[in-house]
């Protein structure tokens, strides 16, 4: 039997330039990428909508201001609001009613995130930061525990989001504060990490909490850390050391049950979408057979099935956009020749470190019949200007939308820089998943624009996908 729907209405007032509001929720607990629902706004300010929900999950509503909710199955909650007055005049009522209004007095009182100043921060003074929040958060939630009538999964992902806020905040102090100065910070203790001891690697109530995932992959990355300054690493064989790098691996090892499979799943699908995983294929045929959790497979074989769609061979997905004078431009105007597509924002810093690398490739393949076509998902007032201020060359055009633009779905863009090589042909030659390496790039651009390896007959990866 199906989960109940999970339904929310709204009546808001001030909303009469509002036409629709945003909802964003997740498909699945085994990564973040939100799906947004854009819900009509009636002349009364009064909305409805049901949502797909097959587990309790934190989502959120724009009012302008974003506003988190804790939905779960089932519930039929209603929300009043003026948009006038956010947060204030924030309130709820019917199933999931309680656990919201507790929210939203949690989310005014606490900061989403910590934002820490790790300059010259030392040990002490970094923990006491941290274990104050923990502290205060969880007091905040047990008053709160007697205060309203807060449902049981509320409490435990609340709790789990506490903890491994924490745990994530701690175990990725020393490179945080290197990266602020400069340098390692060599007070720190060697029984530092030994509070770790405390955290349950293994907790199914934490799977789909924003938190758990990224502890865990910070743990897993501090082991490899650890391992490097053991004795004998030398002995150890270059396949070895990245097979203990490998946070698939680790987590083989580390954890067991659900929560080994909710994070298998998850690395198999970032696989998928960012190509850096030689062994990808083989973590995908291990996965399928040995997974006990359909909804996991479900999930794992969906991006399968979109990264498909994309890889080398297939024709590349046309797309119809404005460039910087207006006039529209598609993918399709430019058959014949090779085209570097690059997804980039602004606001992205990745996407400006890249540029001096890009404009070195385009200068080396000028020669080349290749079009550089830069697509932003700026917003639209703030695109003209960068383009000026960066002094990208190429064509450029735009993405109304952001991530959620028509373009950035049908190339699955998961993240920013992403870049894609399509070849004369129309097809898909795959992702280009780095630009630092410059040679290299200018000669798979060579190659492909030349039609000495046809996209139709590539031998890259299937797994090469990124985005």
């Amino acid at each position: 039997m199906p989960p109940p729907s999970t339904r929310i209405t709204a009546t808001l007032v001030n909303a009469a330039e509002r036409h629709n509001i945003s909802f964003e929720y997740q498909q699945t607990p085994i990564y973040h990428t939100p799906v947004t629902v854009e819900v009509p706004l009636d002349e009364k300010g009064t909305l409805a909508v049901e949502l797909p929900f097959t587990e309790a999950q934190m989502a959120s509503v724009n009012l302008d201001k974003k506003v988190k909710l804790f939905l779960e199955p089932g519930d039929q909650l209603h929300i009043d609001a003026d948009l006038l007055d956010l947060p204030q005049s924030l309130r709820f009522s019917g199933q999931g009613a309680a656990n919201n209004q507790f929210l939203a007095a949690l989310r005014a009182r606490f900061p989403d995130y910590l934002d820490i100043d790790y300059e010259d921060l030392e040990v002490d003074a970094f923990r006491k930061i941290i274990d104050q929040r923990r502290l205060e958060m969880t007091r905040f939630l047990d008053e709160g525990c007697n205060q309203y009538q807060l449902t049981p999964s509320f409490v435990d992902y609340y709790r789990a989001e506490i903890t491994y806020e924490w745990a994530e905040d701690l175990v990725t102090y020393p490179r945080s504060y290197e990266r602020e100065n400069g340098r390692e910070n060599e007070a720190i203790p060697d029984d530092y990490f030994d509070d770790l001891d405390q955290i349950e690697l293994v907790d199914e109530v934490a799977i789909g909490t924003f938190h758990y995932r990224h502890f865990l992959m910070r743990y897993f990355f501090r082991l490899w850390l650890d391992r490097q300054n053991q004795p004998g690493i030398e002995q150890m064989s270059a396949e070895e050391r990245r097979d203990f790098y490998i946070p698939y691996n680790q987590a083989k090892r580390a954890l067991h049950g659900k929560a080994r499979y909710f994070f298998l799943a998850g690395e198999i699908i970032k696989d998928l979408q960012n190509g850096f995983s030689d062994e990808g294929e083989q973590y995908l045929a291990e996965f399928l057979q040995d997974n006990p959790y359909p909804e996991y497979t479900e999930v794992v074989e969906e991006v399968v099935r979109k990264a498909s769609k994309l890889k080398p061979g297939q024709p590349a997905p046309d797309f119809t956009l404005d460039d910087l004078q207006g006039q529209s431009t598609s993918l399709s105007d430019f058959k014949g020749q090779a085209v570097f597509l690059d997804f980039w924002a602004s606001w992205c810093g990745p996407c400006i470190w890249a540029v001096p690398f890009l404009e070195k490739i385009k200068q080396q393949t000028r020669d080349q019949k290749v079009v550089f076509l830069n697509i932003s998902l700026d917003p639209v007032d703030e695109w003209h200007p960068a383009v000026a201020e960066h002094g990208l060359t190429g064509v450029h055009v735009h993405a109304l939308g952001g991530w959620q633009a028509a373009v950035a779905q049908l190339y699955q863009v998961r993240g920013i820089p992403s870049y894609f090589l399509v070849g004369p042909d129309g097809r898909m030659d795959g992702r280009v998943n780095y630009v630092f390496d410059v040679a290299e790039v200018v000669s798979r651009i060579e190659e492909v624009a030349s039609g000495k390896v046809p996209s139709s007959k590539s031998k890259r990866s299937d797994m090469s996908i990124r985005g």
